[in-house]
């Protein structure tokens, strides 16, 4: 019997936008991978209270403790900051009820227009 692999963990992570106070560790992180530190807006992924994965908003740069399981936290920065930055979700039907209503009102649903 074979034991079904496991998945990434994801007690203890919180998303959150870089602060000031979170320089120090950004500076770290970039420092373990011999990387330049982030520039910008960054989000960052913190595990049990450890800042373990920050990715920059503005280049698409991601910077993460190389000595830590981390790979699947920046997968999840990245699909966060997709989902900040696409358009807000418009449901179809709202988009179709200004058209049937012009329908109506030209008479395609039977009305009768007297001009």
């Amino acid at each position: 019997m074979t034991t079904p692999p496991t998945s990434p963990r994801l007690d203890g992570v919180l998303l959150r936008p870089a602060r000031a106070g979170d320089d120090a560790d950004l500076i770290r992180l970039a420092a373990l991978e011999g990387a330049p530190p982030l520039a910008g807006p960054a989000l960052v992924a913190e595990e049990n209270g450890a800042i373990v994965a920050a990715l920059c908003l503005s280049s698409g740069r991601a910077a993460a403790d190389p000595f830590a399981p981390s790979l699947h936290l920046v997968d999840l920065l990245r699909h966060h900051a997709a989902r900040r930055q696409a358009p807000p979700f418009v449901a179809r039907g709202r988009r179709l009820l200004p058209r049937l209503a012009l329908r109506a009102d030209l008479g395609f649903f039977g009305a009768k227009r007297s001009w």
